[in-house]
């Protein structure tokens, strides 16, 4: 509500709408119904004046009102237009309230049983973070395995270094160059993923017993590595579309220091962090590795969406500011070009000859074939190429999730504005329980993540998190439904 209405104090009426707020409401309903839709011109001030018989002040307050809503935003001399998000909500609370607890994870046994529920024929995904199989280049890398496997035999079948082929790290440490990160191909090691990336990294790095400080909320493959490693998360303040608070982050190392337990390492996604698709500004960047080497924290970095960004240049990675020598970097190629190839890796600093050790521990090395398949298409120029589509492609269909959303379930839902990646982190009314949701969607063959995956803490009851990476009339539909059994749920 504007702060010009007028509230009545001690009743129970409701004022009046004002004529702005009535004229604002019928653009808002005409935008829901698609007469407008995102990226549309509306009527210019003086059309909408002359239309609904007000005058221009009143159009112009009834815009602004539309316009902090988050519903449409001005162009300079052009006017104003449909919003990308048909949002009615301001995102979700600018920053979450976790315990000030460590603790350990304890979902895995959910998290076990989606892994089998995911087979289920007919299933519409929207709880796993897959990318669109629609967009990745499986023509092309097909094309390129035969070559490869028919011009470099051995190199393709047999067990390959620990650290990886060179020419896949080679390929990595050029592309670092754009994020920001003076890297050498002699410290990139190749992982199976980037969640065995974290895992060597926490192993490392951390003593176990020890403690990680995370963003909260956090995806629950950070949680369950912290957790395989003998750790204890502790959830700090995030914001909404700014990432981890720094002065939460502070507090809770000052805090856990006066314990005598003090944290050993900070596990964070400065870039399109899932679930929430935040982004941390460069001085944040800045700040948080300050705030590590103030307090000789580690900072683990999980980098898997940093180039999946729906504008401007590719964000930074934590190693490009000063004190970036202490960061670890872990990513991989899941979230971009093919999941099932499981090439991730990790850049460790002072800790590459440990992390290479325990490597070879674990899995000896990569598998050879998809390594040098991805280095050759990296090579010759496609990647680019590729993720200037995914990119725009991704804002399109996060923008349609989130229209649907605003259409389809009850207006107090919020739901986040991500700035890259595919992930919407949704809050719906305090009374609808994300488990109950899941077992209620599932029965209508509607695959959705609830929020207590997301944190120790046992906490986002009333959160889910949608992919939002396909679109599609069959998706809305599921949308549809699932905005229809929130309902439900919150009239029983």
């Amino acid at each position: 509500m504007p702060a010009e209405a007028t509230t009545v104090p001690n009743t129970s009426h409701t004022p009046a709408p004002k004529l702005y707020e009535k004229v604002a409401e019928r653009i808002r309903g005409m935008i829901l119904d698609r007469i407008y839709r995102p990226g549309d011109r509306l009527p210019s001030v003086r059309e909408l004046s002359k239309q609904s018989g007000v005058s221009i002040t009143t159009v112009l307050d009834a815009y602004r009102l539309l316009e902090d809503s988050g519903l449409i935003h001005p162009r300079p001399q052009s006017g104003y237009y449909v919003h990308a998000y048909a949002n009615l909500k301001p995102a979700e609370p600018m920053r979450s309230a976790p315990a000030p607890t460590p603790s350990h994870f304890t979902r895995d046994q959910m998290l076990q049983s989606m892994t089998h529920e995911v087979e289920r024929p007919g299933l519409i995904d929207l709880a796993f973070a897959n990318p669109n199989p629609d967009l990745l280049p499986l023509a092309k890398l097909a094309r390129i395995i035969s070559s490869v496997a028919r011009e470099h035999p051995e190199a393709s079948y047999g067990y390959g270094p620990p650290s990886g082929h060179r020419a896949i790290r080679e390929q990595i440490a050029q592309r670092s160059f754009a994020a920001g990160a003076v890297i050498s191909p002699d410290e990139v090691v190749i992982t199976m993923g980037c969640q065995e990336a974290m895992c060597l990294a926490l192993r490392a790095v951390c003593t176990p017993g020890g403690v990680v400080a995370v963003e909260s909320p956090c995806h629950y493959g950070v949680l369950q590595a912290i957790h395989l490693a003998g750790l204890r998360s502790l959830e700090v303040k995030t914001r909404t579309r700014e990432g981890i608070s720094l002065e939460a982050l502070e507090d809770a190392l000052v805090e856990q220091e006066d314990k005598g337990a003090p944290v050993q390492a900070c596990m964070v996604s400065p870039n399109f962090q899932n679930p929430l698709g935040s982004c941390m500004s460069v001085e944040d960047k800045r700040r948080l590795n300050a705030i590590a080497n103030r307090h000789n924290v580690v900072l683990i970095e999980d980098d898997v969406y940093g180039d999946l960004g729906f504008e401007g240049d590719r964000p930074r990675v934590l190693r490009a500011f000063d004190g970036g020598e202490n960061v670890v970097i872990c990513s991989s190629f899941s979230k971009t070009i093919a999941p099932g190839y499981r090439v991730g890796w990790v850049v460790a600093g002072k800790w590459h000859s440990e992390i290479e050790r325990l490597k070879h521990s674990f899995t000896i090395s990569a598998p050879s074939l998809p390594q040098l398949v991805i280095a050759e298409f990296l090579t010759d120029g496609g990647y680019d190429q590729y993720l200037r589509r995914a990119r725009k492609a991704y804002s399109f269909n996060v923008g349609r999730m989130s229209e649907a959303i605003a259409r389809y379930f009850p207006p107090e839902t919020l739901v986040t504005r991500p700035s890259g990646g595919y992930m919407l982190w949704v809050q719906l009314p305090e009374c609808v329980d994300s488990v109950e949701l899941y077992a209620k969607a599932l029965s209508h063959n509607i695959f959705i993540s609830a929020g207590v995956l997301f944190s120790v803490e046992d906490g986002y009851r009333n959160f889910i998190r949608l992919s939002a990476g396909k679109w599609s009339p069959e998706i809305e539909a599921a949308v549809a439904k699932l905005g229809r059994i929130v309902h439900q749920m919150i009239q029983a």
